[in-house]
């Protein structure tokens, strides 16, 4: 088992029964967990920061908040609407100077379908402990005001830093033999997404069977 803590974080938009599907996959990994949460959750230590709003800004200021209780060497980062698959959260990063991002991450529709687009997601990023402090604290120091124009920038580093003033840390991607499954839903920080003509299309994934059948068991109240 790897010397991991799933660090979830969590606007607490999304349904108690949708939200409650994820956190219990989640659990049955057996690993440390850190919750940071806009209201009190009964999930591994609980942080409950209040209702600061929803802004990409307070995603990094909840995951900066989490990383500080973290006591393992390495932090996978989850969010709240992704069904993550043992096969990413038992990746071990070789490295520790390095943010590790999969890129094996599918998004799932309520039309029935599964789409892959090429980007870096933080839910698909794990790293070490120190790694994601150290470079945390260096954003929020230099930004403590979200009203900045300049934050708009905040996003998975790696990405933006020469937009922030910031040197911008290594960053490297894996790949792991089963996806892992965004929901593509309202409410959330992005809402939905529309599928590009650049998006590959699936209508069924290893490991997760058909996307109807799925979608409807993770909004259901008997997923396992």
């Amino acid at each position: 088992m790897p010397d991991t803590t799933i660090l979830y974080y969590t606007a607490n938009l999304i349904p108690e029964i949708f939200a409650d599907n994820i956190r219990e996959r989640l659990r049955a990994f057996n690993l440390p967990v850190v919750s940071v949460s806009q209201e009190p959750l009964f999930f591994g230590e609980n942080i409950c920061v209040g209702k600061i709003g929803v802004s990409i800004y307070n995603v990094y200021r909840q995951l900066y908040i989490g990383a500080q209780a973290v006591k393992t060497k390495w932090i996978a980062c989850c969010e709240d609407d992704c069904l993550y698959h043992a096969s990413h959260i038992n990746f071990a990063p070789p490295t520790d100077d390095s943010f590790y991002y999969n890129v094996n991450r599918w998004n799932l529709t309520n039309d029935g379908i599964y789409y892959w687009r090429k980007r870096i997601n933080m839910g698909m990023c794990i790293c070490s402990s120190s790694l994601l402090l150290e470079t945390l604290k260096a954003r929020l120091e230099k930004y403590p005001d979200p009203s900045v124009p300049r934050t708009k920038y905040f996003s998975e580093p790696g990405k933006y830093e020469q937009y922030l003033g910031l040197d911008r840390p290594k960053c490297e991607f894996f790949n792991v033999d089963y996806a892992c499954i965004s929901c593509n839903h309202r409410p959330s920080l992005g809402g939905v997404r529309k599928i590009q003509p650049t998006d590959y299309i699936t209508l069924d994934l290893p490991g997760w069977g058909p996307a109807e059948e799925l979608w409807n068991k993770v909004w259901g109240e008997e997923f396992v």
